[in-house]
């Protein structure tokens, strides 16, 4: 599981758009959602392909912790978003369970 997680953001950061949702489906081969702790859960790859679409190239991601426990972990991370006045580092904690080859993955951002 750690190293899926890990291959999620080293391929978001490498502009690799094939390998993060490869990372996400060897999580879930039964499918994923993705969540915005708020919101209602929706499917995966809409959730991925939004996001590409609104922020690959104008943010990378460190992780900060990264912690596995058994189906599920956490992890802190370091969203660097590309700023007119430069780089701001946004923090989220992300995580992720994995039930019957489901993935469900949670992300708590700050609100506007």
């Amino acid at each position: 599981m750690e190293a899926d997680i890990r291959s999620i953001y080293t391929c978001w950061n490498a502009a690799d758009r094939e390998g993060v949702m490869g990372a996400f489906r060897a999580l879930g081969p039964a499918g994923f959602t993705v969540e915005y702790v708020g919101n209602d859960p929706i499917d995966g790859q809409q959730a991925v392909d939004e996001m590409w679409d609104q922020y690959a190239g104008t943010c990378t991601t460190d992780i900060v912790e990264l912690l596995v426990n058994g189906n599920e972990a956490a992890a802190l991370i370091h969203n660097n978003l590309q700023t007119d006045a430069g780089i701001v580092a946004v923090p989220s904690i992300e995580t992720y369970k994995v039930h019957d080859g489901v993935l469900e993955v949670r992300y708590f951002h700050k609100t506007a």
